[in-house]
């Protein structure tokens, strides 16, 4: 498809069309947003209420800012340029000569650009550019209430196609009863809150996974999160979260009875965004047998961990069917399965 009719088929008359499709494994259900177009997933859906708002606001230039090599910027310089907007960007890295797909998506898709050394630096440049843009500046993982427009149809039409899914189990919408449980990792928030907010009274429980923050640290930060987004206040229950120490098998789920050099040893194993060798093998392993891409900062490990955790016994209430939601992303890590293989 050409990339200036994109714009137009996701965006019908102004509507979002994107479809939701689900893979059942023995363990779960995935939410297969990874299959959207480029790998930016869930992305397409953050950024259509904030194109909403653009156009409503009769403006045509977009001011970014945050890490070139994550998949924020790579996303939404390329579907706003796509789009038709003028898109500023500033953004920061700490190694000025690595290259990635993501990082080459930042710089060809933005008409402006500038890059720093220093997350400091670029967050003072976007601080004073923005003061005399004219147009939508937009913070660090453009946390804006627009995302929550596209974000709110995704979650109906998800809820639809869960109930459908579960058929005759599906024997109330009622928030005292758990029919199904949505998992999906906490990166900026945004897609967890949103969804919190649309399920808390259904028969849906949503669970966040943690990756690279503590459940305290977030919880301290949702409140201000959830007005940012103009979402309603409403409690986030600790329950709801789930931590996952690491994905190789000798790093232990939890730091209790550890000493003080062990603790440090395995925060330094998991480091958010450190290169985990166990993980990416695990990858390549996964790819090969069910032809889904993972990548390692997220998805990888909340899939690991849904498949090695204790299963409940048979004399215990089953759990409720499990959908994972794949929020994309995976396609800069396409290095972890392409220049393993062999030419036959």
């Amino acid at each position: 498809m050409e990339v200036e009719n994109l714009s137009k088929s996701m965006f019908p008359n102004g509507y979002l069309d994107l479809p939701i499709q689900l893979t059942k494994f023995a363990d779960f259900t995935m939410v297969r947003d990874d299959l959207l177009p480029f790998g930016f997933g869930t992305k397409w859906r953050k950024v259509f209420g904030i194109i909403c708002d653009a156009k409503k606001k009769g403006t045509k230039r977009i001011l970014l800012w945050g890490s070139i090599h994550g998949n924020y910027l790579a996303s939404f310089t390329s579907i706003l340029r796509i789009s038709g907007f003028f898109v500023e960007t500033i953004a920061y890295t700490k190694n000025p000569n690595l290259r990635t797909y993501n990082e080459r998506l930042v710089r060809n898709h933005s008409h402006r650009f500038q890059c720093y050394a220093n997350r400091s630096f670029a967050l003072e440049a976007f601080t004073v550019r923005s003061q005399s843009f004219d147009g939508i500046s937009l913070p660090e993982f453009g946390v804006h209430p627009g995302q929550i427009l596209g974000l709110s149809q995704f979650w109906q039409d998800l809820e639809k196609k869960i109930h459908m899914d579960l058929g005759e189990r599906n024997r109330t919408n009622s928030s005292q009863t758990t029919n199904a449980i949505l998992q999906m990792e906490i990166g900026s928030g945004v897609s967890f809150l949103s969804a919190y907010d649309h399920f808390h009274e259904s028969s849906i429980c949503v669970q966040a996974v943690m990756v690279g923050e503590s459940k305290k640290t977030w919880l301290d930060k949702t409140k201000k999160l959830q007005t940012n987004l103009g979402l309603k206040q409403i409690p986030i229950s600790k329950e709801n979260l789930i931590e996952i120490a690491g994905n190789d098998p000798s790093i232990p789920e939890t730091t209790d009875g550890l000493n003080e050099n062990s603790k440090r040893q395995m925060k330094k194993a998991i480091r958010f965004g450190k290169q985990n060798p166990f993980l990416e093998n695990w990858i390549e392993e996964y790819y090969k047998k069910n032809q889904v891409l993972l990548e390692p900062i997220y998805s990888a490990k909340t899939v690991h961990h849904i498949l090695t955790k204790e299963k409940p016994s048979k004399e215990k209430t089953l759990e409720p069917p499990l959908y994972y939601l794949h929020q994309g992303g995976q396609i800069q890590h396409l290095d972890l399965i392409l220049s393993r293989q062999r030419p036959s």
